[in-house]
């Protein structure tokens, strides 16, 4: 068996010049914008119950997204913390934090998920999204986003499960080729959602909860149509089709998005639970 996540761009970015930082950070910020992600974020921090003046942790925060959207739920006496290992793109972050209103309540430092620079019992909440199914033992960081807050403090993990990717496609078993191949090759883990509920509760959490997003892109610029092409290069370069089949396949796949709106998108899976008292 070849490694799972070999063409991950996400599983190794503590290393990243700014000019690389500045190239992902560009994709988070699109896909953030997705009319689907903003209600899917919206909706899975009310599920954390984030509230004001609380503390609150962004485990793998990327350029921001989900540590800004954080931000203005706890308001003006709340604090929010994003923590990455790139500090490429903690710059970024910060450039864009600082453009925005709620950037004086944000702080970024650097780390390790899996063992969070933090005392025990330091936040109100803490959260990690679209960060464990790229790591190397990924589940590891859960007993971590634990032990970093407060008993009676709320954990949750937003993740992707990369099989369930769809694409409009009229070629159904090319499509479910290049689909499995890169779900092998572009995560770590990419079953790890399906496994959340149980990690959450083995690890201790209480009230464990699941709930089920599917963020869904016609726009032809937009991130989840960019996985077209990001899954078929990766089945090329897996070996699971020839460069003449990833062609012919792309091909098709733009003469749909010539024709009209293609549906294009991924499951994520939400899972939270309370540390109990």
């Amino acid at each position: 068996m070849t490694e799972r996540g070999r063409e991950s761009m996400w599983k190794d970015t503590a290393g990243i010049d700014l000019h690389k930082a500045r190239e992902l950070a560009g994709r988070l910020e699109v896909r953030g914008k997705a009319a689907d992600e903003i209600e899917a974020r919206s909706a899975f921090l009310g599920l954390l119950d984030i509230k004001a003046g609380e503390r609150v942790l962004d485990v793998g925060c990327g350029s921001g997204v989900v540590t800004r959207a954080i931000a203005a739920r706890v308001g003006a006496t709340g604090r929010v913390v994003g923590l990455d290992p790139s500090a490429g793109l903690l710059a970024v972050a910060r450039e864009i934090a600082d453009a925005s209103d709620v950037g004086p309540r944000i702080e970024f430092h650097a780390g390790n998920a899996q063992r969070l620079p933090f005392p025990d019992a330091s936040f109100d909440a803490a959260i990690a999204v679209t960060v464990l199914a790229h790591m190397h033992e990924g589940a590891a960081a859960i007993p971590e986003l634990i032990r970093v807050v407060r008993p009676g403090g709320r954990v949750g993990v937003f993740d992707f499960d990369a099989d369930m990717t769809i694409l409009t496609h009229p070629d159904r078993e090319m499509t479910r080729r290049i689909v499995a191949a890169a779900a092998d090759a572009t995560a770590v883990d990419g079953w790890l959602a399906r496994r959340l509920p149980a990690l959450l509760a083995g690890s201790g959490l209480s009230d464990v909860r699941v709930r089920g997003f599917f963020p869904l892109d016609s726009d032809p610029n937009g991130f989840h149509v960019g996985l077209a092409d990001r899954c078929a290069q990766a089945a090329l370069s897996s070996e699971a089709i020839t460069a003449d089949e990833c062609r012919r396949w792309l091909d098709e796949f733009r003469a749909e998005l010539a024709r009209g709106p293609v549906v294009a998108g991924r499951l994520h899976v939400f899972t939270w639970g309370r540390k109990p008292r």
